[in-house]
């Protein structure tokens, strides 16, 4: 049982979930869009393009293909640029005037840690640096636990690589904005250390 019904007045907010596959982002998203925490809950995969209320899988084998070439990858950058602003402009800054939960499931970090996925084959210093130019959620919670635990859940990538991935993925944890979160427990106990996160951010957060 959650610990919380409610949130009394909370301000709009914007999360992202990033992690391997296997650590449980699209069960947490969905327990979080039936909650009553906020009274407008929203969903995004990825970009703030496309809005739907329920999480869906995009790309069944994201990492069967081959990585793009340098310049393929560097247009590709620029195109997410436009992607990310526009967006944002078109359809999330409309939804900061409510009392919004925005979900992001995955965002464009996750190109820094899993280039693979998006076929991403350019510098990673030049995608860290695009990173400036994109704007970001106001949280981002990383979903990870011990290796073997998240491999016997799903195999799609090697143990290698999913244990580097894991450690990518835990080194952008800073406390402030980006939040570590070992999945290694009940959907419910997860969901409410993120909302205990999200209410103590929110405190020191003036109205959008």
């Amino acid at each position: 049982m959650l610990l919380f019904n409610h949130i009394d007045n909370p301000k709009s907010i914007s999360i992202s979930f990033l992690g391997p596959d296997g650590s449980g982002k699209s069960t947490i998203i969905d327990l979080l869009m039936t909650t009553n925490y906020f009274k407008y809950k929203y969903y995004f995969h990825l970009k703030p393009i496309s809005q739907d209320n329920i999480s869906t899988t995009v790309e069944t084998n994201p990492h069967s293909k081959p990585l793009y070439s340098k310049f393929k990858s560097y247009i590709k950058l620029l195109y997410f640029i436009y992607q990310y602003n526009f967006g944002w402009l078109k359809n999330i800054v409309k939804l900061r005037t409510k009392s919004s939960l925005i979900i992001f499931d995955r965002y464009y970090d996750d190109l820094l840690v899993d280039n693979k996925r998006y076929r991403y084959g350019g510098s990673l210093g030049i995608a860290k640096f695009v990173r400036l130019f994109i704007p970001r959620p106001d949280l981002y919670f990383i979903l990870t636990t011990d290796a073997k635990v998240i491999y016997e859940r799903k195999q799609e990538v090697t143990f290698e690589d999913l244990d580097r991935q894991i450690k990518d993925y835990r080194a952008l944890a800073d406390g402030q904005r980006y939040f570590n979160i070992d999945v290694n427990r009940t959907p419910q106990e997860i969901v409410e250390e993120i909302i205990l996160i999200i209410k103590k951010i929110n405190k020191g957060r003036k109205p959008c």
